[in-house]
């Protein structure tokens, strides 16, 4: 059967859904339970169901390649640490994430932590469960929308292997928000179909649960209401915009203004929870010329290229995989291939132009204006980042369905004349040559989307990551017991550096940790041995810089003058957690010891070390002044410094090249002056 055809080629009646007299009312929930998996026997020998179902295991074979390189990375570290430093309570899940509000992917995030943190196949594993359901109700939506026909393997192929759902598949807590958001496009937009056919109230019910679902991930999802509306005025009501909309409101009026107070309801939490976070990651006042090359990247570079397959190469490249920076003939290429396919479809079809009106705004309203809002005072690369625009990939699928397909409604309405609509719907009945060419072109667009896929993986750097959590599980299953656990940023490819204490071991690492491991690095405690983690994820013997903040005795002096114990030093404001006062002693028995920065006071005792030893005590107070009280007599202190601690091994290295660089400048001064009294010498 031809796409757009009221008929067969055979001159049969088309298959149109008709309505059945219910006279016991709608049918109950397991009416249409049973309904639905009596309509799936079957359909295992369909051709056309087993095609689609290729193409679903197709783009889930690549997306496992793409997981199978990516790891976690930047915020999936924030997610684990705050899940593990908070309790399961509405303050934790209703908390905004850089003005992302999702308490359902809170939640997730909190059962991962407590079943199996920093777990990666479970977590990755349950986004791409998610997101293989959504590729199948996308399946399904089409068939529903359409009919069964092989011109919905299309739209299928387009969104199942669409590059910009990639990226964001790869980075856990990008996924936590896009993928059930996606399910929840499908999902409303399909049973919001079915109830509009059926008037089933049943099926109202459920595409109002599925929007609620959306917006437990995604604050996009305030606007999938009027996306469904949008879509039914459009193409499943009879009439104009105008006329199909009063018809929507007169016919399903309950339905829709429920739809209404959902987002309205939605948008009133939303905004208070802004007003109530306090981390100062919201929205922020949109900088006209950052958002000019926000939208333009997005919308103008972005989307095309990664809609029709591209964009090939990826790059520049961040710790969580590849932007897109599109080469001039690949843009030039996208822009041209989507004018061709815009420019085809309204031949084709005169409805066509509502549907890429849908794009447009789905595009300005759901993707720009919120990315604009969230980081439009930032900078205009983040319009680079794909993953701003990967649900938009979904909505391409199908409103390029909808561009080149009658719905069942549309043809309903043509085959009796275009009655209710003012004139039929635009049909055409393609020739063979013009079924080539569609398969031709839909495979060139599977196989440039599987060669972005491919590159993309390449930009993934989890073997780092992954290397790096192994060594710090390594490292906790053997903690040396008495030994004072000191907190320290993690590398930048782990956490970047502007996440400030929350990229901090002591918060990042901690959910590795059993119980009374954790509680030492949370609260480190004082001790005579320091560690922390080096940039590869081992804990190792910790030192203190000489660079700043430390202080050794007079030149010729052993101990460190006092008065009557007093010491007292200016210093450089570092404070916090990671802060450490490093004591160096010779004592022949303990002694008493109070370390004092600003209004912070900790008195602690220092143990015997006639041989001489180290005292590390945390303390978190920011001042410009350190101030040490021991017993006079009895303590001989060596050295004092107020700071971060580094690996040993790391201080050892600056020390030795700081020793050659002097060797190297007295060599050169002595050189020098050598040099000088030669040339004196036979001036005179």
């Amino acid at each position: 059967m031809s796409p757009d055809s009221p008929m067969g080629r055979s001159g049969a009646e088309p298959s149109v859904r008709r309505a059945v007299e219910r006279p016991d009312g709608y049918p109950a929930y397991g009416d249409v339970l049973g309904e639905t998996l009596a309509g799936l026997r079957g359909l295992g020998r369909d051709r056309i169901v087993r095609a689609g179902l290729l193409v679903v295991l197709a783009a889930l074979a690549l997306k496992v390649y793409v997981l199978s390189a990516s790891y976690f990375v930047e915020d999936d570290f924030l997610f684990f640490a705050a899940a593990h430093a908070q309790d399961l309570s509405p303050e934790y899940l209703l908390e905004l994430h850089k003005g992302h509000f999702m308490p359902g992917a809170l939640f997730l995030v909190y059962a991962q932590t407590a079943f199996g943190p920093y777990h990666w196949a479970s977590a990755a594993g349950t986004m791409l469960l998610l997101q293989a359901v959504a590729l199948l109700v996308f399946f399904r939506l089409v068939w529903e929308l359409f009919g069964r026909r092989w011109a919905l393997l299309v739209p299928l192929t387009v969104y199942a292997l669409a590059p910009l759902t990639v990226p964001v598949l790869g980075w856990w807590s990008a996924a936590l928000n896009a993928v059930p958001f996606q399910l929840a496009i499908v999902l409303s937009l399909l049973w919001t179909v079915r109830f509009l056919r059926t008037g089933n109230p049943l099926f109202s019910w459920w595409a109002v649960g599925a929007v609620v679902f959306g917006m437990l991930f995604s604050v996009k999802a305030l606007f999938l209401p009027p996306l469904l509306l949008v879509v039914a005025v459009a193409f499943l009501y009879p009439g104009g915009p105008l006329t199909a909309l009063g018809r929507a409101l007169r016919a399903h009026g309950a339905h829709w203004w429920t739809m209404a107070g959902v987002s309205a309801g939605y948008l009133v939490l939303y905004l208070s929870r802004q007003r109530a976070s306090t981390s100062g990651e919201g929205a922020s006042v949109p900088d006209a010329e950052v958002v000019a090359h926000l939208v333009r990247r997005m919308l103008g570079e972005v989307f095309p290229t990664g809609a029709l397959g591209g964009p090939f190469e990826w790059g520049p490249v961040t710790p969580a995989g590849g932007l897109v920076d599109p080469l001039g003939p690949v843009l030039v290429g996208a822009w041209v291939v989507f004018a061709v396919i815009v420019l085809v479809s309204l031949w084709v079809r005169r409805a066509s132009w509502r549907a890429w009106v849908i794009l447009a705004g789905y595009l300005v309203f759901v993707d720009a204006v919120p990315t604009v809002i969230a980081r439009g005072g930032v900078y205009g690369e983040v319009g680079s980042d794909p993953r701003y625009v990967a649900d938009a990939a979904l909505v391409f699928a199908l409103v390029l369905a909808l561009a080149f397909l009658a719905t069942k409604e549309e043809r309903a309405r043509a085959w009796v004349g275009g009655q209710g609509s003012g004139r039929p719907v635009q049909l055409v009945y393609p020739s063979r040559a013009v079924w080539v060419a569609a398969t031709a072109v839909t495979l060139v667009y599977a196989g440039s989307a599987a060669y972005s896929t491919h590159t993309y993986a390449g930009t993934l750097s989890g073997d780092r990551q992954r290397a790096y959590l192994a060594n710090v599980r390594a490292s906790l299953d053997d903690v040396p017991r008495d030994a004072g656990l000191y907190s320290r940023a993690v590398p930048d490819d782990i956490v970047l550096e502007w996440n400030g204490p929350r990229r901090l071991s002591s918060y990042v690492l901690s959910p590795l940790a059993d119980r009374e491991v954790a509680a030492r690095m949370y609260a480190p405690e004082e001790s005579d041995s320091a560690y922390v983690f080096d940039d590869e994820g081992r804990l190792v013997e910790a030192a203190p810089t000489a660079r700043a903040n430390a202080f050794r005795p007079p030149e010729g002096e052993e101990c460190m003058p006092s008065w009557d114990g007093l010491m007292s030093w200016s210093v450089w404001e570092v404070g916090g957690i990671e802060q450490v006062a490093t004591i160096g002693y010779t004592s022949e028995e303990d002694a008493a010891l109070v370390v004092v920065v600003g209004e912070e006071e900790v008195r602690t005792e220092l143990p015997a070390a006639p041989e001489g030893g180290f005292w590390y005590v945390p303390v978190s107070e920011r001042d410009t002044t350190f101030t040490l009280f021991t017993d006079a007599g009895g303590t001989c202190v060596t050295w004092a410094s107020l700071g971060q601690l580094f690996p040993a091994s790391q201080v050892a290295e600056e020390g030795a090249e700081a020793e050659e660089g002097e060797e190297a400048e007295d060599a050169g001064a002595a050189a020098s002056g050598g040099q000088g009294s030669r040339t004196g010498g036979g001036r005179g």
